[in-house]
């Protein structure tokens, strides 16, 4: 079991690797974007000049015709960034990039060795990303675990429910409360509670308040984006833990269980329940890296400052440097939830031996 772990957990690193080696080399072969102002120009080239990214070159600007041909030369390069240094336009640094293979491993040093993951080019200017996006993965992962905590005790009670009551009243209405439930995207809810519960009703705040808002106005701020995610999350669940013990409830075991003397309800919850959660169980660790990366939309229409909707943001304005970030964040995430879901099953059936050999 250890062997298999630390196995897994080698893999892990290594696509993670992969996953990171790939997005940095398809960014770096896109156009840089650079700040528009000139003096957060010249900070962000220096910065990149440190960082091993760019090598400069000064040339003064004087009268020879060499200097000047060389600045024409310099201002019209594609591939060149120039900024002057000086308010007389006088002396002119001319930045070029280094070869993407020198790039990378220069950017696996300062992220191994120095946790620099560079800065910002549009979002926040010449800040580093590390600050810009801690802060946002902290308000994502609150809304999700308050969906956690909210969707597994009652999709799991509402599909037992169900499945006990099979094909009466109760379970074809809930069948149909839950179909609709999962049809309806996220962003249609939460936009129908934005108007409902913020606008009409005016309990909770119309948008995700800001930071210098009372303690209690912030708490209610959770509450819509946290009910636009759990109602569908809540519905898939019961939908999956009803269609598994409903076949789990005619199955011969527990049939043979009743002729054993054993009630109903022991039957149900010994037998067929612990069976049906086996294939379940281990996909709602899983889910926790859907309802992340599905938050993304929610937290763009709701105005939250979350890890998702930072990387739409940085999508949109060709930050670089956050998008790398936000692919570490989110590809370390679904690799370690992916490690849990494979030991679960051993946890939850002791017939399971994760790594055992065939023979």
């Amino acid at each position: 079991m250890i062997k298999y772990i630390l196995m897994r957990m080698l893999w892990a690193v290594i696509v993670l690797i992969g996953i990171l080696t790939t997005t940095f080399i398809f960014l770096k072969l896109q156009p840089i974007t650079v700040p528009n102002d000139l003096n957060q120009k010249a900070v962000w080239l220096l910065k990149q000049e440190n960082l091993g990214y760019m090598t400069s070159i000064v040339i003064e600007k004087a009268n020879e015709p060499e200097q000047a041909d060389a600045v024409a030369r310099a201002e019209h390069d594609p591939k060149a960034y120039t900024v002057y240094q000086d308010r007389e336009r006088t002396v002119l640094y001319v930045y070029r990039s280094v070869p993407i293979l020198v790039q990378y491993f220069r950017w696996v040093n300062n992220v191994v060795f120095h946790f620099d993951w560079g800065t910002s080019v549009s979002m926040k200017i010449n800040q580093p990303v590390t600050e810009i996006l801690n802060s946002g993965i902290s308000y994502s992962f609150k809304i999700n675990i308050f969906v956690m905590i909210l969707e597994i005790p009652l999709g799991l009670a509402l599909g037992i429910f169900s499945a006990i009551k099979k094909d009466t009243i109760f379970d074809n209405i809930s069948q149909i409360l839950i179909m609709v439930f999962i049809s309806l995207p996220s962003f249609v809810v939460i936009s129908l509670l934005m108007k409902w519960l913020g606008s009409d009703l005016g309990w909770v705040p119309f948008m995700w308040p800001s930071g210098d808002s009372t303690a209690s106005t912030q708490a209610r701020g959770y509450i819509i984006p946290v009910l636009s995610m759990t109602i569908g999350s809540i519905a898939g669940l019961a939908r999956a833990v009803r269609a598994e013990l409903a076949e789990g409830l005619t199955s011969d075991y527990v049939l043979l269980a009743r002729t054993k003397g054993l009630t109903k309800r022991q039957a149900i919850f010994r037998h067929a329940l612990r069976n049906s959660l086996l294939p379940i169980i281990p996909g709602l660790l899983f889910s926790f890296v859907g309802l992340i990366s599905g938050s993304a939309i929610i937290e763009m229409i709701y105005g939250i400052p979350g890890a998702g909707s930072l990387m739409l943001q940085a999508l949109q304005r060709q930050d670089y440097n956050v998008i790398m970030y936000d692919t570490a964040f989110y590809g370390f995430i679904g690799l370690v939830c992916g490690i849990f879901m494979d030991i679960s099953y051993g946890f939850i059936d002791p017939r399971i031996k994760m790594g055992a050999s065939n023979g």
